[in-house]
């Protein structure tokens, strides 16, 4: 490999480590809204949603980065990613979406009076959900799972690593 190749694949390292941190705090967040119980569990929820604020869009931002350096400097391991991780991939990008909508609309429920209860529901599901098929991608890649025999994606299934 190349210089400029390798420090493609360490911004692709960072960008990864940098996600991986700042998801712990907020994905950790929705994983504590969804087991929140006792009489105490509004403010502790409310206790959790102010404290990913600063955060809860922040980290995605390293997952983009990701995305851009491996598109721009990888373009055939990114086709490759992307055709064999196509279904875990995009559930974790629908969990992504579902938890950043809810986290947003009961935001700004909660300053129109107009508050929906299956907001709480619908992101603490996605924030269990999105690093999960995140991790499925994830292992499977490192697995080894992954290869391209005579020009063909060929995987085994990214449901035998779990």
């Amino acid at each position: 490999m190349s210089l400029l190749e390798n420090l493609s694949a360490l911004l692709v390292l960072t960008g990864m480590i940098m996600y991986a941190a700042s998801a712990g705090a907020d994905f950790g967040g929705g994983l504590w809204t969804a087991l929140a119980s006792g009489p105490r569990a509004h403010e502790q929820r409310e206790g959790l949603f102010h404290a990913i604020g600063p955060v809860w869009e922040t980290n995605h931002i390293w997952i983009i980065f990701v995305v851009v350096v491996l598109f721009t400097c990888f373009p055939k391991g990114f086709e490759v990613l992307s055709i064999a991780l196509l279904v875990p991939l995009v559930f974790a990008l629908v969990g992504i979406n579902f938890r950043g909508a809810a986290f947003v609309f009961r935001h700004f429920g909660r300053f129109t009076r107009t508050e929906i209860p299956a907001l709480e529901t619908i992101f603490s599901i996605s924030s269990i959900m999105t690093p999960f098929f995140l991790g499925m991608a994830v292992s499977a890649t490192g697995a080894g799972h992954i290869r391209i025999v005579s020009g063909q994606v060929q995987s085994e299934s990214w449901l035998s690593v779990a």
